[in-house]
């Protein structure tokens, strides 16, 4: 920024944002909001989380190890994700680790229904997610779950935008 300039291009006034700015800022707080959540609930009960992912039967019970594992990891990767996410960092890069770890919780949703296995979710510990599903894990929560991959794969597609900290970087080179 020069000569009381809003941009590095030397401009007096910024250009305005436009719709595509705000609407990849709400994708990234949605998304990122919803990582953070969901983090804290596992982070504050990882014993709970484990039973959740035992519950799925993904996992056989000769690798157990990989449960504990899961228990540990997912939470972290998501609250990375999440605030990466929503401040806009690394932006498309982080939109990439979530979209891995919804195709990974869609694949696991499905098969609990194509299983016909009668378990909750354990996404977000004993409350209800984004799209308030309740009950056995059913059709509310694969939707729920296809709407936030597809949120982040818009944002895989299309970067963070240039309301984030990669934008800022963006205009200061």
């Amino acid at each position: 920024m020069t000569n009381g300039s809003c941009c590095a291009t030397g401009q007096r006034a910024c250009p305005a944002i436009g719709i595509g700015a705000v609407a990849l800022l709400a994708l990234r707080t949605f998304i990122g909001g919803v990582f953070l959540y969901a983090a804290a609930v596992k982070l504050q009960d990882p014993q709970q989380f484990a039973f959740a992912i035992r519950a799925y039967r993904i996992i056989p019970d000769d690798a157990l190890h990989l449960v504990t594992l899961g228990t540990f990891i997912v939470p972290w990767v998501e609250l990375i994700a999440g605030a990466l996410l929503v401040i806009g960092l690394w932006g498309r890069a982080s939109a990439l680790v979530a979209t891995g770890l919804m195709a990974f919780f869609v694949y696991a949703v499905w098969s609990v229904i194509a299983r016909d296995l009668s378990i909750t979710c354990g996404c977000f510990g004993k409350l209800k997610g984004p799209f308030g599903c309740e009950g056995p894990i059913g059709a509310c929560k694969l939707a729920e779950n296809l709407t936030l991959l597809t949120t982040s794969l818009l944002l895989v597609a299309f970067g963070p935008g240039s309301i984030s900290l990669d934008g800022m970087c963006r205009r200061k080179t």
